[in-house]
């Protein structure tokens, strides 16, 4: 992956978004995931593969290294991605 992921979300929503750590999608324990319907987790979800910009197994790497390596104190946050993306994928292919 050439950009950080977050580098990509600000790319394709712009550089205020306030979804840019993509906690809101990946982390249902989080208070940022409590504030979007898993319709709109969808929707930031396809909207960024759709770009092109980024795959699924980019924001995946990119994600986990950002809260497992880059903010140790997070690592609960890493291990919530699977858990997440099971959580919106529902019947949804991301690939």
């Amino acid at each position: 992956m050439k950009k950080h992921y977050q580098e990509i979300v600000d790319e394709v929503f712009g550089s205020m978004y306030k979804h840019r750590t993509l906690r809101t999608l990946f982390d249902p324990g989080s208070y940022e995931y409590s504030q979007t319907t898993i319709e709109k987790k969808r929707e930031i979800l396809n909207k960024l593969l759709e770009s092109g910009k980024i795959t699924i197994q980019e924001i995946e790497k990119g994600y986990k290294h950002f809260y497992g390596k880059e903010l140790s104190k997070k690592a609960y946050v890493s291990d919530s991605f699977d858990e997440g993306l099971k959580i919106i994928s529902d019947k949804t292919d991301f690939k």
